[in-house]
């Protein structure tokens, strides 16, 4: 199996296992669905931004062989899937935005 391969499965693995977590960690006036599709969303984008940047950055400078080796591969997911992590819990505790509709 390629580290691509490897890395979409962890990443796959990683928002199914997210589905308790998140209902637990929610702000009590978020539904449960709004709390995990946010928390979803903005995984998402950072994680692909990341994986996109760092790895092009990898290649440029010319660090793609650390990724045969596990250790760098596994510091290279620790550095996407972690700030992703924490930006999506983030955003999924803050309590829902209510706008005041207009008289």
């Amino acid at each position: 199996m390629s580290e691509y391969t490897i890395s979409i499965l962890v990443w796959i693995a990683l928002l199914v296992a997210a589905m308790p977590y998140v209902n637990r960690i929610r702000h009590p006036d978020q539904k449960p669905v709004a709390a995990y599709l946010i928390f979803l969303f903005m995984f998402l984008i950072v994680s692909a931004v990341l994986y996109g940047v760092l790895g092009w950055l990898a290649s440029a400078i010319g660090l793609a062989l650390l990724f045969g080796e596990v250790m760098g591969t596994i510091t290279f997911l620790a550095l996407i899937f972690i700030p992703a992590f924490l930006m999506a819990r983030w955003l999924a505790r803050k309590p829902p935005w209510r706008s005041r509709v207009p008289p």
